[in-house]
Formats: structure tokens, sequence, C-alpha cells
């Protein structure tokens, strides 16, 4: 992919500060939040989609409601297909839609945490180990399942806008977990989502920056680890890169904030690594379409 030259990258600095300046009226946004509890589960959504009818904001609405069909649509699925159909109908009506997604999801995690929580008590029941005072005791601390879908406003520029698509999932093991789609980069000019900011193939030569901003982030936690010993705190093989996160980096007014999943390349414990590399570091890397909408 094209780079930027010495030359052109101070200039697209320059106009990178120029364009801080600007001024535009906060995107419109209606949330939208749902909370209920079945016998042995809690669901909850809190969804902020733009109210605009037409232009960037619509677009970035439908844009975000695909991402709603996407989590809420394979929720608890692990492999290839749907856990329930897609809304069929007018998907202009953000209410009607997610209306239609919460009834489905809390059927769903209803269904899934009363069959877990029958095999449980089976098990229990048949366990002759146990004394009838422990089954009763260990059946009443069962623990329920929890599932919290959060799609929201995260940042807002004259030039772009970020949501955040991030769920935590929790059924019933030795702790939850995050998942979704992580930081979605609009340009608001468009409304066109922007799924690229740092060129994907740049892994090799963007060690440098994964490196600090993991050893920052260590340091901030409380663990001093030097560039050398990193790679041993990481899940990586012998001369392996620390790879690019899953979750796209998302920009701020101080740079790209880099965040990996809890496990993707370090232990739970570890938590998610989370690290921002100033403009003038990552601007080098940055994929022609992010340089546009940052730069011009």
């Amino acid at each position: 992919m094209r780079r930027l030259s010495v030359a052109g990258l101070a200039a697209a600095l320059l106009l990178l500060a120029a364009s801080c300046q600007g001024t535009k009226q906060p995107l419109e946004t209606r949330m939208y939040e749902y909370s209920d509890m079945t016998d042995h589960a809690s669901l909850s959504f809190h969804v902020e989609l733009p109210t605009a009818k037409r232009g960037p904001g619509a677009a970035i609405r439908e844009e975000l409601l695909k991402v709603a069909d996407l989590q809420l649509g394979t929720m608890f699925q692990y492999e290839s297909g749907r856990s329930f159909p897609a809304f069929e109908g007018d998907w202009r009506d953000a209410q009607a839609f997610l209306d239609y997604y919460w009834g489905q999801s809390l059927a769903l995690i209803d269904r899934y945490s009363q069959e877990d929580a029958d095999l449980r008590e089976e098990a229990v029941r048949g366990n002759e180990d146990m004394s009838a005072e422990e089954k009763e005791s260990f059946l009443e601390n069962t623990p329920d399942w929890e599932y919290d879908f959060q799609l929201t406003l995260e940042e807002e520029h004259p030039r772009y806008v970020v949501f955040l698509s991030e769920d935590y999932v929790y059924m019933g093991g030795a702790h939850g977990g995050v998942t979704g789609q992580g930081s979605l980069t609009f340009d608001r000019k468009t409304g066109r989502r922007i799924a690229h900011l740092v060129d994907p193939d740049c892994a090799d030569r963007i060690q440098p920056l994964l490196e600090k901003g993991l050893c920052a982030y260590f340091a901030d936690s409380g663990e001093e680890v030097s560039p050398e010993e990193l790679r041993g705190w990481l899940f990586l093989e012998e001369g392996e890169d620390i790879p690019l996160p899953a979750w796209e980096p998302f920009p701020t007014e101080e740079g790209l904030v880099f965040t990996y999943q809890q496990y993707e390349i370090a232990a739970y414990a570890l938590g998610m690594p989370s690290f921002v590399v100033p403009y003038e570091e990552i601007m080098p890397f940055l994929t022609p379409e992010a340089a546009l909408l940052l730069v011009r």
C-alpha cells in the first residue's frame, strides 16, 4: 500500500492539528436500553444509534444494525450458523428491529441457561460422594448466566465518530469474557465505515511500536517488563511477531488506540492490553483511506 514520505508526513501532521480545531454539531443519537432476568440468566442491551433519517447518520445506523444482527443473531454459536433468523421487517425502524432481537435473545438465553441448570442438577443429584446438604448448598449457589450487549458512541470528532461493539458473556464457568467487534470508525462526511486504519500487512514493520505500547501497558499495571522480556509474557512461539489486534485500532486526539482481547496474546489475568500510539509514530503505517480521513 502507498506510504507517506517524510515531507508528506510533516504536512499531514500539520493538517491533522488544523483539523482538530474545527467544530461540528454533535451526532444526534438515541439510547435503547433493555434489561430482564429469567430463572437462570440475566440479559441487557445498551444500544446507541444515530437518529438521522437520511444522509451519513442514517448510513452509520444501518451499519450498526448489521453489527447488532451479526452479534445477536449468532449468540452462543461457535461455528458457522445463526441462533435465530434475521429481522425481516423495515430496518429503518430501529425500535422494531431491537424489540425483535431482544425477544429472540431473551428466549434463547432462557432456554440455554435452563438446559445447563438441568444438566448441573442431574449431575449433582447423582453424585454419591456429596451429602444431601452439600447438594442443596451447591445447587442454591449455582451461578446464573449473563449476557450484556453494548453498542455505544465512544469517540466523536469533526471528521469521524467511533462506536464500540463490546459484549460481556458469562455462562456459569470460572469467569466471563468480552466479545464483540470492538471499535468501529466512521467517516462523518459519508457515513462509511473505515474497515482498516492500519495496514494489515505492516505487522513486521510495526513491531517496535507494539513492543513499546505493551511494555507501557504492563508498567501501568505495576509490572516492569523490558522489550527483551516481553515475549515471555505473551502467547508467542520463538521468533514469532506480535500480531496486530483483532479489534481494529481507533483514533483519538492523542493517537490510535490499540486493544487486545482477553487471551488474544496473553493470559486472562493480564487483562485486555491497551495502549495509544501517537500519530507521528503511526502515520507511516496508516492505510490511504485512514490517512485521508485523519489529515485532509
